[in-house]
């Protein structure tokens, strides 16, 4: 049950995406907020961040409700504010126990301007989008309306055109809001801290983020981070901004191809070579995750100075094993395949294991 509700996203062409969650109870792996990243119609995507009232059980069964009903109605087209509307329609209908804020908006090619995008929007109850441009972070603070189950009025929408090197940070209050920092000067806080990011990807300006902001979250996190990447590609090696990425994925096989990606953009981002040997290592340790753990597969990736390493963490404790292949030569040679490219080992970690390599100079 848990696999199902945990978050999902798509990769979608001419957008750099990054995704966070964190639950706010240590033993859980969901709770009541939620995020989504679609491809709703081709080369469009649909981005969604809500945050269902409680951290309990019953939440967390509302959220995945949510989040599927959003889905759907996403994929059946529509503005936002539409979608935000009948989500209301149908939840009020079900007499959902609680409320839920939500964001969400779509992202799509600007006709006539290549690299540019449009962000159509509605929120219902939820804080506003921010947009970070040339140093400058502003909210997106239009197209408001009531929290889902509780909406009687049509929803108006907002409308944000998104240039190369722009940068939308999507995000619940658990990323801002502390029991000493009021949620006026969390806001305050976010604003300032995304106008000092200095990453070139989304993952790097999430890490700063989370560094300057999540360091001891009180509530459920959830983040969606789009950037309209520039032209002639991403960062140089000499590039400010954090040397560590993470991603958390689902433990399904569309995160080996998630965390291949991951690995290239972050490879380019560092002017770091020996890409394939990368891919290959951190394809075998993920799918190695997927096929023997289960809830989520944790990605880490640090520049070192000396080379690249990859943490791969997922929630079986049983240690990896070096095999000679099955008998039917299908399987089992993943392992041997790291020892070749990679100094590695693993660890106990939470109630999993986490598997690092740090590839071999050759």
């Amino acid at each position: 049950m848990q696999r199902s509700l945990l978050p999902q996203q798509v990769e979608i062409d001419g957008l750099d995406l990054w995704t966070y969650y964190a639950p706010s109870v240590a033993h859980a792996q969901v709770g009541g907020d939620w995020y989504d990243v679609l491809e709703v119609a081709p080369g469009v995507a649909g981005v969604v961040v809500g945050d269902v009232v409680g951290h309990d059980v019953e939440a967390a069964a509302l959220m995945g409700q949510l989040r599927s009903v959003v889905r759907a109605y996403a994929f059946e087209g529509g503005t936002p504010a539409s979608v935000l509307d009948r989500t209301d329609q149908l939840m009020r209908g079900m007499r959902a126990p609680r409320g839920a804020s939500a964001v969400y908006g779509t992202l799509m090619p600007r006709v006539g301007t290549p690299g540019s995008w449009i962000f159509e929007y509605a929120r219902a109850g939820h804080l506003p989008a921010v947009l970070v441009r040339d140093g400058q972070a502003t909210q997106l603070a239009q197209g408001s309306g009531a929290l889902i189950g509780f909406g009687r009025r049509a929803r108006t929408g907002g409308r944000a055109v998104l240039v190369p090197g722009d940068t939308l940070i999507l995000y619940t209050d658990g990323l801002i809001e502390r029991r000493e920092r009021p949620l006026r000067a969390g806001l305050e806080a976010l604003l300032a801290a995304a106008a000092r990011t200095q990453a070139d990807d989304a993952a790097g300006i999430g890490e700063e983020l989370l560094a300057a902001l999540a360091d001891s979250p009180e509530d459920d996190v959830a983040v969606v981070i789009a950037r309209v990447p520039r032209a002639g590609g991403p960062v140089s090696a000499s590039s400010a901004g954090p040397r560590s990425r993470r991603w958390s994925m689902p433990s399904d096989p569309t995160a080996i191809a998630r965390s291949r990606h991951a690995v290239l953009r972050t490879c380019e981002a560092w002017g770091i070579d020996k890409v394939a040997d990368a891919e290959l290592v951190v394809s075998e340790l993920v799918a190695n995750a997927v096929l023997h753990g289960w809830g989520t597969v944790e990605l880490r990736l640090f520049d070192t100075g000396d080379g690249l390493r990859i943490e791969v963490e997922d929630s079986n404790p049983a240690p990896p094993v070096k095999l000679d292949g099955h008998a039917h030569g299908v399987g089992g040679y993943g392992v041997q395949i790291v020892d070749r490219l990679a100094d590695w080992g693993w660890r106990a970690a939470n109630d999993g294991k986490i598997v690092w390599a740090r590839l071999r100079a050759r």
